[in-house]
């Protein structure tokens, strides 16, 4: 397994380089000032949404008395998106995308060179100029840097593949279950100090799949607003009834919690089974690191279940790169369920 080798690197990485002291989270009124987002900013991101909504709109009616034979629907052929999907896709997104999703032909690392493209039909379709733009990377997955494939990083991995192939060839409930990936999780159990680890072969497969098992009908799923649709995905396959709390809204998450406590499940008033808080170690879209020590209060207070996402905080935050218990100075052991992925920080792919 890939994963187990770039693990181990990851593991000794973290402690021969990893040796700043790091800021303790602010207080709490501190730390939601310092994550409001300023007016003139939201202002003028909307404002620029709003004239392209509005532009998207009156060439959809020009469109109505003069259409294009290259926007029409193959014969035979049913429509990818419709309705306001269609037209944010058309009008919106396809105009503005190539602000990203840039093709690079480096590795992610702290330098790399994006591929110049043209287009000449607003943005439809690309053609290459052969140019290579150098660039600083400032937005990889790439963390630690094992992405760029260090001496030890990469010999690990040419053993690994010389001895046991490139994949296990099939899920760990069957047949692929191996001796390096039993190692691999007593590793990570080790690292971010849990009893034990499951791995699971993608990380977006490690929420959209662990969800269901874990809460099932008569259990409640309190989630963040702004989580990763992986866990949105595993919320909503699960049986269980799901209730969103305004994001890092604490005293929001405590009457929730203690109205659900009170009033029970719906009609039959009946004691939930379980009770979920699901939160992110950090979140991926807008980089703002959770205050776990206070949703880590309301959980022990009203004896609730803690399930954490640290695809993103482990590895990057903390001391030693543990993540976001560390960061904060909770005990792992207070958090009944931490998820992580190998994908982000260390250069690989799964999820534990």
């Amino acid at each position: 397994k890939l994963q187990f080798l770039y693990f181990i690197g990851s593991h000794h990485h973290l402690k021969t380089m990893c040796k700043k002291q790091e800021k303790k989270p602010a207080a709490d009124s501190t730390f939601e000032e310092d994550n409001h987002i300023p007016f003139w900013i939201s202002f003028t991101t909307y404002l620029g949404y709003g004239v392209l909504i509005c532009m998207g709109y009156v060439r959809e009616m020009y469109r109505q008395f003069f259409p294009h034979h290259s926007r029409a629907t193959r014969k035979g052929y049913a429509p990818l998106l419709r309705d306001f999907d269609d037209f944010y896709t058309r009008r919106l997104y396809t105009r503005i995308r190539d602000c990203w999703n840039r093709p690079i032909n480096t590795r992610p690392g702290a330098r790399f060179g994006v591929m110049e493209r043209v287009s000449d039909d607003y943005n439809i379709t690309f053609k290459y100029t052969g140019k290579t733009i150098p660039c600083i990377n400032l937005s990889s997955y790439n963390y630690l840097g094992f992405a760029e494939n260090p001496p030890y990083v990469q010999d690990s991995v040419k053993e690994s593949i010389r001895k046991f192939g490139v994949a296990g060839g099939s899920p760990s409930a069957e047949l692929g279950y191996s001796e390096p990936l039993k190692k691999l999780e007593k590793l990570t159990a080790q690292f971010v100090g849990k009893e034990d680890a499951i791995v699971i072969g993608m990380g977006f497969a490690t929420n959209s799949t662990t969800l269901p098992v874990i809460a099932g009908k008569e259990c409640l799923i309190i989630s963040d607003c702004l989580n990763h649709s992986s866990l949105v995905a595993g919320a909503r396959g699960s049986c269980a009834k799901i209730k969103v709390f305004k994001h890092n809204n604490f005293k929001q998450l405590e009457s929730i919690v203690k109205k659900s406590i009170w009033q029970g499940q719906p009609r039959t008033h009946k004691p939930w089974k379980k009770i979920i808080i699901v939160v992110e170690g950090i979140y991926s879209m807008e980089g703002e690191i959770l205050d776990l020590k206070r949703i880590v209060e309301i959980k022990n207070k009203y004896k609730c279940l803690l399930y954490v996402d640290e695809a993103h905080s482990i590895g990057a935050i903390g001391q030693t790169g543990r993540g976001v218990c560390e960061y904060t100075g909770v005990n792992p052991k207070e958090v009944d369920i931490l998820m992580g992925t190998y994908t982000k920080s260390f250069g690989s792919i799964g999820g534990p």
